[in-house]
């Protein structure tokens, strides 16, 4: 420890905590203390902020030394508190946090309430912007109920668009958060200015609404990297067709077009398409994806009509070690679907259990961390069907009939569709917890529609 406190040397963070690791209530004090600090140094002399990194470490000492040790709560390291993304975000928005994302740091007040913007990512697919909203009031009951972005400057934009809102409130006065806009637009510009709107509450009382506008530059990143297929799988009349691969650090998206012989029905099937690796591991989904599903019509082709839909899918950054992509095709029989049996288990005694998830697989939790109001939880998954349209198969129930759905902070694959998932938990009763899980009936996979593609081909 001497080491780091060397007068003679600069002191890096995060040289400083590179092997020290917290649990989720050691992250929020130190964020609170760092911000506090950071709101105060107007007034901070320099012999504080000299003795400021001493401090912070002693802290951190105490931290490990008072508070859980084990792996599985070491949940984020120090760089969260340069990073909203780090934490929230996704594997691409975590990756992108150190090197493609945008320093903005505006602010505005506004009756005791303050929000300020701090960074934003873009890719020319999706656009994510972080933020910190502080009230002198207590916030309780903290909701978004309008988020919107305008490009007054831009003309007008052609497709899809779809927006998602991710906060937790890290202290009684204090929520972090990011918002995500997705599009389905051909060409997206590389530079614009924008108009954010960001409208919510922090009581669900109508005196305690605020609203703010922050107009800011966005630039795009130049790594992207665009590639034109044109392959085709075929099936008893059915078409899945490649037509496009997008790639950049903080996306990949898949544009696809299928075509089927046009059924006269109430309802269409629900096309839903999986990324594997050459050793069949799931590619994690971007939540709200940028078509917002698949849009159709209806053409016709040598004296017959066909449905045609096309959709541009988000997913996470492909890893170096990705060799070969497959794309399959699902359908959900809407009703079938719709026979799901419920089951409930008490948590502790869901612990070393094999829950049979049905045609979908299997679950056994072998590992639970409760703290008072929080819990991570690990377990194995196995599946052919894992993580089907991203749903974790986890989810806990309170005995007033709330839901609790975790937070994934962890997954690996052990190979033969099994995986080793951690989950955290936050804001769980105090009472009698239940593990619900749900038995169902699997997805139709159309095997002869999957579509290969090595990495040679997407270079």
């Amino acid at each position: 420890m001497g080491g780091y406190l060397n007068h003679d040397k600069k002191i890096q963070s995060s040289e400083l905590f590179e092997e020290v690791e917290f649990n989720r209530e050691d992250q929020l004090q130190v964020y609170a203390k760092l911000k506090e600090k950071r709101d105060r140094r107007s007034v901070i002399g320099k012999k504080k902020k000299v003795l400021l990194p001493a401090v912070i470490v002693l802290m951190m000492v105490g931290a490990a030394i008072y508070m859980p040790t084990n792996s599985v709560l070491a949940l984020v390291k120090l760089p969260f508190f340069e990073s909203i993304f780090q934490f929230l975000g996704d594997g691409g928005l975590k990756g992108a946090a150190t090197k493609d994302k945008q320093n903005i740091q505006q602010q505005q007040s506004e009756n005791g309430i303050s929000m300020e913007i701090q960074e934003a990512v873009y890719d020319g697919m999706r656009l994510s912007i972080s933020y910190s909203i502080k009230s002198e009031e207590p916030i309780k009951n903290f909701s978004s109920y309008d988020i919107n972005l305008h490009f007054p400057d831009v003309g007008r934009l052609i497709g899809g668009r779809t927006s998602s809102n991710q906060f937790t409130q890290v202290s009684e006065h204090e929520v972090i958060g990011y918002s995500m806009f997705t599009y389905a637009v051909s060409d997206m510009p590389d530079e614009f200015k924008a108009d954010f709107l960001y409208k919510g509450t922090i009581n669900n009382r109508q005196e305690q609404n605020f609203k703010f506008i922050f107009k800011i530059p966005i630039k795009k990143t130049p790594e992207i990297k665009k590639v034109a297929f044109t392959k085709k799988a075929s099936y008893e009349g059915e078409e899945l067709t490649l037509k496009q691969i997008t790639l950049s650090p903080i996306s990949t998206a898949i544009k696809l077009q299928h075509k089927e012989p046009y059924q006269n029905k109430l309802e269409d099937d629900w096309l839903t398409i999986r990324l594997l690796d050459q050793e069949d591991r799931v590619i994690k989904e971007v939540s709200n994806s940028s078509s917002g599903g698949w849009g159709g019509t209806q053409i016709k082709q040598d004296n017959r009509w066909y449905s045609l839909r096309e959709a541009t899918l988000l997913f996470e950054p492909l890893d170096k070690e990705v060799e070969e992509l497959k794309i399959q095709l699902f359908k959900n029989k809407s009703n079938e679907d719709l026979v799901i049996q419920e089951r409930l288990v008490e948590l502790p005694e869901a612990k070393n259990q094999l829950l049979n998830l049905g045609e979908r697989g299997t679950m056994k939790i072998t590992d639970i961390k409760q703290e008072d109001n929080s819990a991570v939880i690990k377990y194995e998954y196995k599946s052919s069907f894992a993580f089907y349209q991203n749903f974790s198969p986890l989810v806990l129930k309170s005995a007033e009939g709330n839901w609790h759905h975790g937070v994934e902070m962890k997954r690996e694959y052990l190979g033969n569709n099994t995986y080793i998932v951690e989950e955290l938990f936050l804001d769980l009763p105090k009472d009698k917890l239940f593990v619900r899980y749900l038995q169902e009936k699997a997805p139709e996979v159309i095997e002869e529609l999957e579509i290969k593609v090595s990495a040679d081909e997407m270079r």
